[in-house]
């Protein structure tokens, strides 16, 4: 049995041979009530749909498996004639819950149709029916079409993983139709599906088998809930690099790119340690992330003949990512050129449980053959990063270790080792008796293992007996310890080898897993309605979990995580903005962590301040280990013109950037800790740069000139707008802090702060330009924008260029395009800065304008776009920020994933959709920093549902507690869990309708009556 019998689900046994119909044989480790089934149904579909005049006499059986398959994951659909689907499911109900009861929450996967007809219906959080599809569909499409238009297509479910069950009336009888004719194998909407014919004992075999496969592949099991896997069918030399970015895993001390394990023509392998630098090859030499050895070639050969994935012999090949547990996986049919087939499944992971240790696990089934298998576990220092650099100075191989060893130094003096043991687990499993967790011998009967090593690499090969049918697996445990961990890397490496030695592959597989669920309970994210949506903010969760480190604060997060190498790992504002929200409020410990970098880096932001001619500190546009400027001052561009960047000398808005997370962190969370000391440190040092980065002018206004804001097709513009009111923001928490107490007394000393400058800071504060215009309300995005040439994006809605390149730098500059949100990213962050009635004016004047020449920028559109209550542009905005990556839609993938816009899509959830935010118990205006606990700021929910959203699941921390927050059309419900009471409070148009001080272990719900919230009742689940 599976270590993960919930998340986990099996691969098809050999569904590529099945295809031939029921003569085809079934595989020989399948369960003896299914053998007789024909092989095509030996696939373990995602989506079932079933004719419900099947379960007439089956009811109860049937029930009891369909309630497990939906346990599992699949989605199924019962159609029946009429109004009968809702009967069957009440029949059903009665027979798979009398005195067992399944789990509410799977019935999400249910479905229940008109065979022929336009009625569906689907199942809220509750278990209640509800209609998803009325009985006459306005666009004409049956109850069938409305499942794969709302569900299967945005969840990415293949033809080949639906299956179709309909009555077997006898040989050579047709199945019977629905009135109108048609039945389920005549159905268009399930073209290319598999279909299957059953009697009722036929039907439950069919079920018991999709169960039961599950129970083979163990770990090398791809979800069956398609909600929770991305899957890349193939090998396309064209996406490869793209694919290496999408699937990779990482665990915040280092990411590896999805490489295959064999390497192909195309591959762009890479680990990188997070916080580690080395020169690049660029023409500036900046700094980029250290590509550690590769330690994920695994390279298998059937009866002498390599296996690869880009040969022709391949008769299929899938890579899954299963964001559930944070594993790859890869599932591959191979005939080789002496025909001999094998089905190979292989797995890989960056333990979530002890972030030093890599996991790799390979199955090999040889299906018509009993021979020999060679696998080479290798680890290599034979690596150069995109730029060309070769980061290492040498290494050393010792193959007479226990483990094979890789010690390898770079030239900067950074020192790295890495172990590998290579186990070939037993062909059955251990006895009933043997200890809990003992692992299988290292080198079972029929295997047979050595070890060589080169000058730059080291390598441990197995020669493996096989036979026909019968699986044999390898496991192969990695660890990788660095100098910047411990004085001993080498000693650390082999100390922690050792102990995992010891330990079974489902033992350190199942920590890792319980590692990623506890993650999970405290960021999953449920939305009943948007299955597209919901799948993407997975994936971008599984991302965000996986960059992030709370336990090194000598590090941040790139602009693509770990995962590719564009802009080589450097830190920017992305951070603080898009990425740090999220982790405040599902991963605090990683927030504070990320925040203490920019704490420890305060010494290069003072730096460049100076260099410039300022006070306090100005952090790097581009940072890496110091926190000096690492902004390449030139590039080359693709044309071979060299050209000056400019935004690290005038992209100035990241000091306020930095103040703001810090600030926010605080409040969110109750860290006084912190707020009063690393971040009142921040706040004041960015506080002192601005004062002195201010001008004032004739007009007795405090003007911030030549900078760039976030549109950066404007360069060298005066008082932008979201720059001068992040500064104002900064320099009024950075007084407020300092004038309530809010930052210790050794931090006053040692920046010896004096009263004066805090008096500073408010006038400028106050004298601060803000751009608005005092008659429309509109805010102009810099001076002299309202008077550029007007530009409309819709004039450039097909386009096979960035806006940008069509203009050329001359017009774009001169014209109001705007390359991402600046003034609608001014709105999304200091909201109730701004008026009520300027804001939808704001918002609809810049959006028309604005290029989206960012990954940054859809999702702050669609977070204004859901609290302005704009449903169609909101929905749009959705999908756009969600296919960013799963899309490909910048056409940068390939240099890793935008890990900015995936922070932005939970933000877009989190304050848009839900509407969470803090509301004041003293509002007097101006931000500030309580100074203590008892002082809490209320938590606000002012929900935003769009339309076709049914329901929302949304976890949040705030202040030592845990929430889980649902909402609804018309109602909001919260869960707390923590130590101490907590005030909650339903806002309507921003304005406090009802509060409740909530106590934890209890759950509260505000129900929305004549669209106005009213008080909050005790409720129980």
């Amino acid at each position: 049995m599976s270590s993960f019998p919930d998340s986990a689900p099996r691969p098809d046994s050999a569904p590529f041979l099945a295809r031939g119909g029921p003569s085809s044989p079934a595989p020989a480790s399948a369960p003896a009530a299914t053998t007789r089934l024909p092989a095509e149904l030996h696939h373990r579909f995602r989506f079932i749909a079933i004719d419900g005049s099947l379960l007439a006499e089956a009811a109860d059986r049937a029930a009891a498996l369909i309630d497990a398959l939906l346990a599992m994951g699949v989605r199924v659909a019962l159609l029946a004639e009429g109004g009968a689907a809702l009967d069957l499911a009440r029949r059903l109900d009665d027979g798979a819950h009398g005195g067992r009861g399944g789990r509410v929450d799977d019935r999400r996967r249910l479905f229940l149709g008109a065979l022929g007809g336009a009625a569906l219906h689907g199942f809220d959080r509750r278990g209640r029916a509800v209609a998803l599809s009325a009985e006459a569909d306005p666009g004409g499409r049956s109850a069938l079409g409305a499942l794969l238009t709302q569900v299967i297509a945005p969840l990415r479910i293949e033809p080949r993983d639906r299956l179709a069950i309909s009555p077997d009336t006898g040989a050579g009888a047709p199945a019977p139709a629905s009135a109108d004719g048609r039945g389920l194998r005549d159905a268009p909407e399930l073209a290319g599906a598999v279909h299957a014919t059953a009697g009722p004992q036929r039907l439950c075999d069919i079920l018991a088998l999709q169960r039961e496969l599950d129970q083979e592949l163990g770990p090398y099991a791809a979800p069956r809930d398609a909600a929770w896997v991305i899957d890349e069918p193939g090998f396309d030399v064209a996406r490869e690099h793209e694919i290496e970015s999408l699937l990779a895993i990482a665990n915040g001390y280092l990411g590896s790119r999805a490489s295959l394990a064999e390497g192909s023509s195309v591959s762009r392998p890479a680990t990188f340690i997070a916080g580690a630098f080395e020169p690049s090859a660029d023409v500036s030499r900046v700094p980029e992330l250290v590509i550690a050895p590769d330690w994920g070639r695994l390279s298998v050969a059937i009866e002498g003949e390599s296996f690869s994935a880009e040969t022709s012999g391949v008769l299929c090949h899938r890579r899954h990512l299963d964001l559930r547990r944070g594993v790859l996986l890869r599932d591959c049919l191979r005939r080789g050129e002496g025909g001999h087939i094998a089905h190979l499944h292989t797995l890989h992971a960056a333990s979530l449980a002890n972030r030093h240790v890599l996991l790799e696990a390979v199955s090999v089934a040889p299906l018509n053959f009993t021979g020999t298998i060679r696998v080479d576990a290798i680890l290599s220092g034979d690596v150069k990063s995109a730029s060309g650099a070769a980061h290492w100075e040498r290494f050393s191989a010792d193959a007479s270790a226990t483990s094979l060893l890789l010690v390898g130094r770079t030239h900067g003096r950074l020192v790295t080792a890495m172990t590998s043991h290579l186990r070939v687990l037993p062909e059955r499993a251990p006895p009933a008796d043997a200890p809990e967790g003992a692992p299988p011998a290292d080198a079972p009967e029929g295997a047979r293992c050595e070890r060589t090593e080169g000058a730059r690499s080291i390598a441990e090969r197995c020669d493996v007996g096989v036979r026909v049918a019968e699986r044999r697996r390898l496991f192969r445990t990695t660890t990788l310890h660095t100098s910047r961990d411990t004085p001993a890397p080498r000693r650390a490496g082999e100390a922690l080898q050792a102990e995992l030695s010891s330990r079974s592959m489902d033992d350190l597989l199942g920590e890792h897993a319980r590692a990623w669920a506890e993650r999970w309970r405290r960021a999953d994210v449920e939305i009943d309605g948007a299955p597209k949506i919901e799948r993407a903010l997975r994936f971008a969760l599984y991302h965000l979990i996986g960059a992030a480190n709370p336990d090194d604060p000598r590090c941040s997060i790139g602009a693509r995580g770990l995962s590719g190498e564009a802009y080589r790992g450097h830190v920017f504002w992305d951070t603080e903005i898009f990425l740090v929200p999220f982790y405040t409020h599902c991963y605090p410990e990683a927030a504070r962590a990320l925040l203490l970098y920019r704490h420890r880096t305060l010494p290069g932001a003072r730096r460049k301040a100076k260099a410039l001619g300022y006070d306090g500190a100005l952090y790097a546009w581009e940072s890496a280990d110091t926190g000096d400027e690492t902004t390449p001052p030139l590039v080359v561009t693709p044309f071979g013109e060299v050209m000056r960047v400019l935004s690290g000398e005038q992209e100035h808005h990241i000091s306020a950037d930095v103040a703001y997370a810090a600030h926010a962190y605080g409040r969110a969370t109750g860290d006084l800790d912190f707020a009063r000391g690393e971040g009142a440190e921040i706040l004041i040092e960015t506080a002192r740069f601005w004062a002195s980065r201010a001008e004032l002018g004739p007009d007795g206004r405090a003007h911030i000139r030549r900078v760039i804001g976030p549109d950066e097709y404007h360069e060298a513009v005066d008082d932008n707008a979201f720059t001068n009111w992040m500064a104002r923001y900064n320099l009024r928490a950075a007084a407020a802090t300092v004038r309530r107490g809010g930052a210790r007394d050794d931090v006053l000393a040692r920046l010896d702060l004096r009263p004066e400058e805090v008096d500073r800071w408010r006038d400028v504060a106050d004298r601060m330009v803000l751009g608005v215009d005092p008659e429309t309300g509109l805010i102009e995005q810099f001076a002299g924008y309202f008077r550029l040439a007007p530009f409309a994006i819709a004039d450039y809605a097909v386009r096979s260029a960035p806006v940008d390149v069509l203009l050329g730098r001359e017009r774009t500059q001169a014209c109001q395009v705007v390359k991402q949100a600046d003034v609608v990213q001014l709105l999304a962050l200091l909201w109730s800065a701004v008026p009520a009635g300027a804001r939808r004016d704001n918002f609809l004047y810049y959006e028309p304008r604005t290029a989206h020449g960012s990954s940054l920028s859809p999702g702050a559109h669609a977070l204004v776009a859901a609290r302005l209550d704009l449903h169609a542009l909101a929905e749009r905005y959705f999908d756009q920020t969600a296919d960013i990556d799963l899309g490909n839609t910048m056409g940068n993938a390939a240099g890793g994933v935008h890990i900015a816009a995936m922070g932005s899509l939970w933000q877009a959830v989190a304050f848009g959709v839900a509407g969470v935010t803090r509301v004041p118990r003293r509002p007097d205006g101006q931000p500030h920093a309580p100074p203590l606990p008892a002082d809490d700021e209320a938590l606000g929910i002012e929900p935003h549902l769009l339309p076709a959203w049914r329901h929302l699941k949304i976890p949040i921390f705030w202040r030592g507690r845990a929430l889980e927050i649902h909402v609804e059309a018309d109602a909001i419900e919260v869960a707390i869990e923590g130590s101490a009471p907590l005030p909650i409070c339903a806002l309507d148009a921003s304005a406090p309708a009802c509060a409740v001080l909530a106590e934890p272990g209890r759950r509260y719900a505000a129900r929305r009556i004549g669209g106005r919230f009213h008080s909050w009742e005790e409720v129980t689940t």
